[in-house]
């Protein structure tokens, strides 16, 4: 691959988040946004293999592209990819305060779609389980980050902030498969 890998997002700390993890696997990105259309889906594969495929529409360019996911037990699995507009709605103490009393079990999921020079999509998927926590706290607000604790630890992701977030989160462990694979392909 010539060049700096194109990270199709408008999310600057989305953007940063990738451009950090993937540093460490010696893979510099570029960043683009692109008013690309979004399918309305609870599973986060379907939802980046779609993006993937119109963004290469419009760029011709080998590209990644990324959804997130918080799935909810009590929520039956919900909200998923659909995270964004619950917060808009009741935001993030809403969702602590429906949980009250519940089972306050979640996974965190990222896929990462890469789409190669022929437009073809591979993806590559991420997952820590954790718990919603029981306040909103403090640290490094970025989406759900206040109110997620993964799986081992007693702080959100917010508390434990970017650089141990970074080591651990489903999206370093999504990335990690996909350059693991670059690697293997001979590409990096």
């Amino acid at each position: 691959m010539a060049g700096p890998l194109l990270f199709i997002t408008g999310n600057r700390m989305k953007a940063e988040e990738v451009k950090e993890i993937l540093a460490g696997f010696g893979i510099a990105v570029e960043q683009r946004s692109l008013d690309i259309g979004e399918i309305q889906e609870k599973d986060a594969e379907p939802v980046a293999r779609e993006k993937a495929r119109h963004a290469f529409s419009m760029v011709k360019k080998p590209l990644i592209v990324e959804d997130t996911g918080l799935y909810i037990r009590a929520m039956n699995g919900y909200p998923g990819t659909l995270i964004k507009h619950f917060f808009e709605s009741i935001g993030p103490q809403g969702i602590v305060d429906f949980l009250k009393g519940k089972d306050r079990s979640a996974e965190a999921v990222t896929v990462f779609a890469y789409c190669d020079p022929e437009g073809r999509v591979r993806t590559f998927r991420g997952s820590v389980s954790g718990r919603i926590s029981d306040r909103v706290t403090k640290g490094y607000d970025f989406a759900w980050d206040t109110i997620f604790i993964p799986e081992g630890y007693e702080r959100t992701y917010a508390e434990i902030g970017t650089a141990e977030k970074n080591g651990i989160s489903q999206r370093r462990l999504a990335l990690e498969s996909f350059a693991k694979w670059l690697k293997e392909k001979g590409e990096k």
